[in-house]
C-alpha cells in the first residue's frame, strides 16, 4: 500500500530535475513510510525524459544493493497537454497514495519533508496550532480544540530560494514569510502554495481536483474548495527553489502572481491573472509598462536601504 504520492510536473527541467528526485530519496525516518514519485512531463522540448529515465534506472539498480530505499517508486508519465494544472491533474489522478503531495522540479525538499506530511495526516496533527497552545490552561485549550475540531485536509508550507545572491531576493526570502503568515492569518486557514503542499486523495477527488481552465493559480484554487470540508494547515518543512522566474520580472512576480492572485483568489474566487501559456510559466507572455516607473521607484528605495545599511551583512543560507 502506498502512503504518499510525490507529483512533480515538468516542462524543459533537464538541469535541475535530478537534484529534486535525489532529495525525495534521501529523506530521514521515512523508512517505514512508502511513496512513490510521479513524474509528470509536459511535452518537454529538451531531454527531461531522457533524465529522468536515467535517474529511474539508476534507482532500481540501487534499490537491489540497498533495501532501505525499497519503499520509494519513481515513475514517469506525460501529459501532451500544456499548462501546470493539465500536469497536475493527470500526476494527482494516477497517485495511488492515500495521501498526495506536490512539489516542482526545480525544487528541493527538506530533508523531513515525507515525515511530516506523514504525521499531519496520520495523526491529525496540527504543528503550529498544537504548539501555540500547548501552555493554555486545559478547560481553554479542550474548549479552543472542539471549537475548530475539523479534519485537516490539507497542508501547506513556505518556500525560500536556494540561489538568492543578490539583496533583492534575499529581502524575498525573508518578507514571504511575513506577507504569507498575515494572509493567511486573517482568512484563517493557509493558501495553497504549489511548490509544496499535500493532500488527502479523497478529498481532492471530493472537490473535483483542479481547475485546469486556470493556467497559473490552480493551487489557491484547489485551497479554497478544500477549506469548505476542512483545515488546511501548516507544514513545518520548508522546500527550496529556483529564484529563475522571480528574476526574469520581479516585480509583476510579486506583485500579480503572488499577492495580487493570493487575494483575488480570497476575495473573488479566481485569478486577478490567468495568461501563463505554458507550464510553471517559463514563457511570460504579459507586459505592464506602467510597473516600469514603479519598479524603478522600487530600485531607488533599495539603494536608499543599501546607503543607510550598507554595514549590515545579509548571509546566504
Amino acid at each position: 500500500m502506498i502512503d504518499i504520492s510525490v507529483v512533480i510536473p515538468a516542462y524543459n527541467e533537464e538541469a535541475y530535475i535530478l537534484n529534486s528526485l535525489k532529495s525525495l530519496i534521501n529523506q530521514y525516518l521515512a523508512s517505514k513510510i512508502n511513496y512513490e514519485i510521479i513524474v509528470v512531463d509536459n511535452n518537454s522540448q529538451d531531454n527531461t525524459r531522457e533524465k529522468v529515465n536515467e535517474f529511474i534506472e539508476y534507482f532500481r539498480n540501487k534499490k537491489k544493493v540497498d533495501s532501505s530505499l525499497s519503499n520509494v517508486e519513481i515513475l514517469l508519465i506525460e501529459e501532451s497537454v500544456k499548462g501546470v494544472s493539465f500536469a497536475r491533474q493527470a500526476g494527482f489522478s494516477k497517485a495511488r497514495g492515500w495521501i498526495v503531495a506536490t512539489t516542482d522540479a526545480d525544487c528541493i525538499v527538506s530533508p523531513l519533508w515525507i515525515r511530516t506530511i506523514y504525521n499531519i495526516f496520520k495523526y491529525n496533527y496540527d504543528y503550529l496550532y498544537y504548539q501555540f497552545i500547548q501552555n493554555f490552561p486545559r478547560k481553554i485549550k479542550k474548549r479552543i480544540i472542539k471549537m475548530v475540531n475539523k479534519p485537516i485536509v490539507a497542508a501547506t508550507g513556505l518556500i525560500k530560494f536556494y540561489d538568492d545572491d543578490t539583496y533583492e531576493l534575499q529581502m524575498i526570502n525573508k518578507l514571504i514569510p511575513v506577507f504569507l503568515g498575515l494572509g493567511n492569518f486573517f482568512w484563517l486557514s493557509p493558501a495553497l502554495h504549489g511548490s509544496n503542499f499535500a493532500v488527502l486523495k479523497n478529498y481532492f477527488d471530493k472537490v473535483g481536483g483542479f481547475n485546469t481552465s486556470l493556467k497559473t493559480g490552480e493551487d489557491l484554487d484547489l485551497g479554497v474548495k478544500l477549506s469548505k470540508y476542512g483545515r488546511i494547515v501548516f507544514l513545518p518543512s520548508i522546500v527550496y527553489s529556483s529564484s529563475r522566474r522571480f528574476r526574469k520580472n520581479l516585480l509583476k512576480a510579486i506583485l500579480i502572481y503572488t499577492f495580487g492572485n493570493f487575494l483575488s483568489h480570497r476575495i473573488f474566487g479566481k485569478p486577478m491573472i490567468n495568461e501563463l501559456d505554458v507550464a510553471r510559466g517559463e514563457k511570460d507572455i504579459i507586459y505592464y509598462p506602467e510597473f516600469g516607473k514603479f519598479k524603478q521607484k522600487i530600485k531607488e528605495i533599495i539603494e536608499e536601504l543599501k546607503d543607510k545599511w550598507g554595514n549590515i551583512e545579509i548571509k546566504n543560507k
